[in-house]
């Protein structure tokens, strides 16, 4: 099993650093300075498997010490999007997560709207809908973020759902 975790973190080094080249590449072409601020942002995301916000990444970075400013996180994370190197993903928190996509298979995420567990879930048959209906429009899929609200319907040896109020104005904002 080492073996085979080792293997994933070179995987996952090797399409950070050709990320990283793209997000450099991409800057240059465009006319964007590549500065030390902006991949110290785009590395914290890449080092994450969790998604966070522009803020949860502001602070993160505050704590080990960087001098940045918030503003340069959220125009670094529009950037990256840009660039497809990030999704943006709805977790019905009212603002705005992101996770790396360079490397990363297309999957979508199930979010109980009791408890706001989020888990990603990885479906062949999802992936084949999604590409017959673009073919049927005219498109080629690439990659794809895909969120799905529902409700924790049973426990489990791991997760037991912690019923909060419904908020009423949560679905109405998405």
């Amino acid at each position: 099993m080492a073996l085979s975790k080792k293997k994933a973190q070179k995987e996952i080094s090797k399409h950070t650093l050709q990320a990283e080249s793209i997000f450099k590449a991409s800057m240059k072409e465009e006319g964007y300075r590549c500065t030390r601020e902006r991949l110290v942002v785009f590395r914290e995301i890449y080092a994450s498997n969790n998604h966070l916000d522009a803020d949860e990444i502001f602070v993160r970075l505050k704590k080990k010490g960087a001098s940045i400013s918030r503003a340069t996180v959220y125009h670094t994370l529009d950037l990256l999007f840009k660039f497809h190197l990030v999704n943006k993903i709805d977790l019905g928190h009212k603002h705005t997560h992101y996770e790396k996509s360079y490397g990363v298979d297309n999957h979508l995420h199930i979010i109980c709207e009791q408890c706001d567990r989020v888990i990603e879930v990885h479906s062949s048959e999802l992936n084949e809908i999604l590409e017959k209906l673009c073919k049927k429009n005219g498109f080629t899929l690439g990659s794809f973020s895909l969120q799905v609200f529902a409700e924790c319907r049973e426990e489990t040896e791991h997760h037991r759902c912690k019923l909060k109020p419904r908020d009423s104005t949560r679905t109405s904002e998405r």
